[in-house]
């Protein structure tokens, strides 16, 4: 029978070689993707058989109805059956990253095996996975200023195995555990996603945003309350409006129509004749109901201002 001392030092061999390779932890934000070759979904009234989605698609039927305005009865019964209030955000001092496209499962395995090595620790790892990446988390913290993650980084930093340390940098980071898809309402940007999870490329246009800035004067729930009312008005009249709330920005947005790949020229920068649709309907940018401004020649304060076009943004990821 093999010794205690001798079966820790197999398993510490085994966790620092095997174990230990992944990325350090970062709390960098994800690059977008460029734009690729020009592409648009049509508008409402124009048939989906016109409309080729290339790659991403294996199906389009139903995609230009899916959004469709509807009476605002049928708006205002959908919205009823299901609650919108996002996931809050979550804290919690990122002490591993994987990137491959096994990281569910090494970020599992990771944490099986430091649970062997030390146990006070792996008690308090979780496991946040995204769609590109799964990231260990330790501990769970009110915010950024709660004062027990002083206590609990410098604990990690000085966590050690054969004189090793174990976690470089460990970092504070803010997360948004997944929705539950059951919470998302059929006019949410995040629906698109559920609706089609293999497309690579969505583009929609972002025509208005609400944020309280750190003023004080606009709560998250009216923030929230507001952007959803707005859409589901825009459905009324006839546009395939969609609200999204990113609850880490504390913003919430209101955009017009779902793009594919084609929507802008990846070479001449040129927006699809759909896209243009939208801009010529929607020609400001509103932030919290009024045109954003910005200096007609860019840098030059003094060239007067003009308002802000809405801008063509990524469908965001579940």
């Amino acid at each position: 029978m093999q010794s205690r001392p001798l079966i820790f030092a197999v398993l510490t061999a085994s966790f620092l070689v095997g174990g230990m390779a992944c990325q350090p932890a970062s709390n960098k934000k994800k690059v977008p993707s460029q734009v690729r070759s020009p592409r648009l979904e049509l508008g409402q009234k124009e048939q989906s058989d016109e409309v080729d989605f290339g790659e991403d698609w294996d199906a389009v039927e139903g995609l230009l109805s899916s959004g469709g305005s509807g009476t605002k009865e049928e708006v205002m019964r959908q919205a009823a059956v299901l609650g919108t209030k996002p996931t809050a955000p979550r804290y919690g001092i990122s002490v591993a990253t994987f990137t491959s496209e096994a990281h569910r499962a090494q970020g599992n395995e990771y944490i099986r095996k430091l649970g062997l090595l030390l146990p006070g620790i792996s008690e308090e790892l979780s496991l946040h996975s995204e769609s590109d990446q799964s990231m260990v988390l330790y501990g769970d913290f009110e915010g950024w200023d709660d004062p027990n993650v002083r206590d609990a980084t410098t604990k990690l930093r000085n966590v050690r195995i054969q004189g090793r340390k174990i976690f470089e940098t460990p970092i504070l980071t803010e997360v948004v555990p997944p929705r539950d898809p059951a919470t998302i309402d059929p006019i949410e940007l995040l629906s698109l996603r559920l609706k089609y999870p293999e497309a690579r490329t969505l583009y929609t246009v972002e025509v208005a945003v609400w944020g309280d800035f750190e003023s004080g004067d606009l709560s998250s729930e009216r923030r929230r309350q507001i952007s959803e009312d707005y859409a589901r008005s825009l459905r009324t009249a006839g546009h395939q409006a969609w609200f999204h709330h990113d609850e880490i920005k504390q913003m919430s947005t209101v955009t017009i129509g779902v793009f594919d790949h084609r929507a802008v020229d990846a070479e001449s920068g040129i927006r699809s004749p759909g896209v243009e649709r939208v801009v010529d309907t929607f020609p400001m940018r509103l932030v919290n109901g009024q045109p954003l401004m910005i200096p007609v020649i860019r840098g030059d304060l003094g060239s007067g201002t003009r308002p802000q076009k809405p801008m063509l943004v990524e469908v965001p990821h579940l």
